[in-house]
């Protein structure tokens, strides 16, 4: 498998773990890769809000480990009334998983966002090896397609999940 990175979309694997009824807890997830594989980096994309609960977070990502790679969320209106809140993170992931491509033999995307379906061809043609991880309902069948291995979040669920019962004071974007 050689030098591993993994990237994270943090809206998608939020939205996938809630929609399979449970939370993830970073520090395992960290530690799961960083123990079973030769770890290079994993990066966290994720939307910022500002509360001091998401900032408190951050903080503790980057002390465990993770590449923190985040920007304002971006509020959409219609005559004065909030109509979306987004932050999309595909040409930060996109450009990263280019500059950084003499540094990774295989790459963990969690994202099942069919944007992705280019990049993961790109990626494979110049002989990376690009594992997915999402779930049934929010991966495209692009993507599925054009990756070497999809994994379905739903099988990790043993690794990562959070055991705490009370949900963070904050979202990620999900």
């Amino acid at each position: 498998m050689g030098k591993v990175f993994v990237f994270i979309e943090a809206a998608n694997l939020e939205q996938s773990a809630k929609s399979l009824g449970w939370w993830v807890d970073y520090k395992r997830l960290y530690r799961y890769f960083r123990d079973n594989m030769e770890l290079g980096s994993i990066r966290f994309y994720c939307a910022r809000f500002g509360a001091a609960g998401q900032n408190e977070f951050f903080i503790v990502l980057k002390r465990i480990g993770f590449k923190l790679v985040s920007k304002p969320i971006k509020i959409i209106k219609d005559k004065g009334k909030v109509v979306e809140r987004k932050a999309n993170f595909d040409v930060e992931i996109a450009l990263d998983a280019f500059l950084l491509l003499d540094r990774y033999s295989t790459l963990f995307l969690f994202s099942g966002d069919s944007d992705f379906d280019y990049l993961v061809r790109l990626l494979r043609a110049r002989g990376k090896r690009v594992i997915v991880v999402s779930t049934k309902y929010h991966i495209s069948k692009e993507l599925v397609g054009s990756c070497d291995k999809y994994i379905n979040l739903k099988k990790l669920r043993p690794y990562f999940e959070r055991f705490k019962k009370k949900r963070p004071s904050f979202s990620t974007g999900g």
